[in-house]
This record gives C-alpha cells, structure tokens and sequence, in this order.
C-alpha cells in the first residue's frame, strides 16, 4: 500500500497522466482521492466485502489508466 500521499505518473498508448493521490479517512474501506491533470477528480476504494477496487462514477477515465492507478495504489501486479 502507498503511503497518505504519492504522486502518479506513467505514460499509456502514447499519453502521459501526472497527477497525485491521497489517502482518504474512511471507516467502511481503503480510499484514495485521485487528482489527474486533466480530468475531474475522482475516489477508488476498495470494496472489502468482494475484495474489488470500485471507482466514484464520475472517474471518466480509460479503464487501462484506471487499472494503472489501482495497481500503483495496491502496490498488486493485477487490478483485481
């Protein structure tokens, strides 16, 4: 797991996402906020119940890039 803070960047099919992510005090999961440069911000946190990380519904991002976030969050080789 990252620490309460940690910067995001890597590049996916020719483009690059920077931005960061923060740990977000939750008592029902494991919760970041992220920030892109770019797009609106948006929560992923993992859903203990189904061991899945969800997405807020206005992360209108490429499912590869929301993968690459989740695994630099999990610090997992795979998203799911």
């Amino acid at each position: 797991m990252i620490a309460d803070y940690s910067t995001l960047q890597f590049s996916l099919k020719g483009k690059i996402f920077k931005g960061f992510c923060v740990k977000i005090q939750d008592d029902f999961h494991e919760t970041y906020a992220v920030v892109l440069d770019g797009y609106h911000s948006f929560c992923i946190w993992l859903d203990d119940r189904n061991t899945k990380w969800c997405a807020s519904r206005n992360a209108m991002i490429d499912a590869e890039a929301l993968d690459e976030i989740i695994i630099k969050i999990s610090g997992a080789k795979s998203a799911t």
